[in-house]
């Protein structure tokens, strides 16, 4: 298994960004391939939850989770500077240059 970043597509390859009542579907191909293990554990995580509730509420909240997720990250080279930016504003120290953002975002 290896612990390499998908590469992802260059932005002008992505599909459009997901606006508000976006289906599943779309969130999952408007994320970096790199989010979308992630959002599909997280899509069927809801969908178990919510068929045991017989709710689907937690079912919107995480597409909508994602679908804003996708919006934030698109540009990863941007992400990863407001990220190093808000950790070095909350900790007062700026987080190692070679800290993958997702290990920064967990320390916010």
């Amino acid at each position: 298994m290896s612990s390499a970043r998908p590469e992802a597509p260059p932005r002008e390859e992505l599909p459009p960004l997901p606006r508000a009542g976006a289906t599943p579907r779309a969130v999952h191909e408007a994320l970096h391939p790199e989010h979308r293990e992630e959002f599909d554990h997280a899509f069927r995580a809801a969908l178990d939850e919510a068929a045991r509730d017989l709710d689907l509420t937690v079912v919107h909240q995480t597409v909508e989770y994602w679908r804003r997720r996708a919006w934030i990250t698109r540009d990863r080279d941007e992400h990863r500077r407001v990220v190093r930016d808000a950790v070095t504003q909350l900790t007062g120290e700026a987080p190692p240059d070679d800290e993958p953002t997702d290990v920064s975002e967990r320390r916010l």
